[in-house]
């Protein structure tokens, strides 16, 4: 399991505790033990290599004061089956306690340790061997006291607080989470709002509209009117298409991937030669390249797809006189990705021109990729010039729209 930045800090910091405990438990041991028997160094050696171990004291704890334990019993052994003996080994008897690093390993343990039941027995038996009840000595039992029951209380606290910590940042987490949600709700909620709205009101009208012209083209006694009225006969059908997909898009909850197709049957994307030579009229240069084969898509994104064009080569005669574009279209089994990118101007602009517009045109066409759940990147190229790309589902729902 590879170590993270912390983990690796940590290891770094225990093994600087444990160099430094056992140096100072050897320094204590030279000045209280005469180490003139082989039993001393014996200890000696023992309880620095178990010292040591405090740079698993997060990974281990419970076997790092299993081992102190152990150590500190190996002290009092000859104290407690052969009295007298001891002292022929030159030991301080106030000395004769848990090692220095017991503290550090209860803390870990009552912290860190994942078996509770061990780690406080262990725990017992380290701070029974430390203030040496057998033998009441003020301060044996004091230090004893110190090196155990206080680090333990200490841990209690901290494991305490870590856990309160934990709590509260899970409940923020929840709170967020629900937050999202309800947004989510909310969001839905007036998509549904403006699809009934638009289903009973807007279509009502148009579609009114749509059968007075009608009739208007069949009463009408000269070919003009006639004309005018069949004119907007089929701009009016074409508008109730546009908001029969649009409704739909609205009441299908956002990354619906139904199986089947109702509704509107997919079509090409619509012709953007009309596009290309208005631009190529008014002096920009335009290039328009095709990858893939050709795939039927839903009429709501073809529309998307044909705003796309034009409100970027619309951007590119008002901000970049002069500019050649390139509009790249590829397509895809399931996505089609479509981009629109100019060389920069070579003249400057014209700042009637410029600022002729509401200037939320790239604002809207991001909410209009949106809606059909498509992917929109807009900015300047790092060797000058704009580009304006997007990703579009080839197929969004919108059965039982109307």
């Amino acid at each position: 399991m590879p170590l993270t930045t912390d983990s690796r800090r940590h290891l770094s910091l225990d093994a600087l505790l444990a160099v430094s405990v056992t140096v100072a438990d050897t320094w204590l041991a030279v000045r209280h033990w005469h180490l003139d028997t082989v039993y001393g160094w014996t200890l000696l050696v023992v309880q620095s290599v178990v010292q040591l171990g405090l740079v698993l004291r997060r990974r281990a704890p419970e076997a790092l004061l299993g081992a102190l334990a152990a150590v500190a019993l190996l002290q009092l052994v000859p104290q407690l089956l052969v009295p007298g003996l001891i002292w022929a080994a030159d030991v301080d008897p106030i000395w004769v306690v848990a090692p220095l690093a017991s503290p550090y390993a209860i803390y870990a343990t009552v912290v860190h340790g994942r078996r509770p039941r061990l780690g406080w027995a262990l725990i017992v038996v380290v701070t029974l061997l430390g203030v040496q009840p057998w033998e009441p000595h003020l301060t044996v039992l004091t230090l004893g006291l110190l090196m155990t029951v206080v680090p333990a209380l200490l841990g209690l606290w901290a494991a305490s607080r870590r856990r309160l910590l934990l709590a509260l940042a899970e409940r923020a987490e929840r709170a967020e989470r629900e937050r999202h949600l309800l947004a989510a709700q909310a969001r839905a909620e007036e998509r549904a709002r403006l699809a009934r709205e638009m289903h009973d009101v807007v279509t009502h009208r148009v579609t009114l509209m749509v059968l007075q012209a009608g009739a208007l083209g069949v009463t009408a006694a000269d070919e003009d009117t006639r004309r005018v009225a069949e004119e907007l006969r089929t701009a009016g059908c074409q508008a109730l298409e546009e908001l029969r997909d649009l409704v739909g898009v609205l009441r299908a909850p956002p990354g619906e991937q139904p199986t089947a197709r109702p509704g509107p049957a997919p079509a090409a994307l619509p012709d953007l030669s009309e596009l290309v030579a208005q631009s190529r009229s008014v002096g920009v240069a335009v290039e328009v390249v095709e990858d893939g084969v050709p795939v039927a898509v839903s009429p709501v994104v073809g529309r998307t797809a044909y705003r796309l064009v034009q409100e970027a080569l619309t951007n590119v005669r008002k901000h970049a006189p002069g500019a050649t574009a390139l509009v790249e279209l590829n397509y895809g089994a399931d996505r089609i990705r479509l981009s629109v990118t100019d060389s920069g101007p070579v003249r400057p602009s014209d700042p009637v021109l410029a600022a002729a517009g509401s200037g939320s045109g790239l604002i809207g066409l991001r909410q209009r990729v949106e809606l059909v759940h498509g992917e929109l990147t807009t900015g300047p190229r790092s060797g000058g010039g704009f580009r304006v790309a997007a990703i579009l589902p080839v197929y969004v729902p919108t059965e039982g729209a109307l």
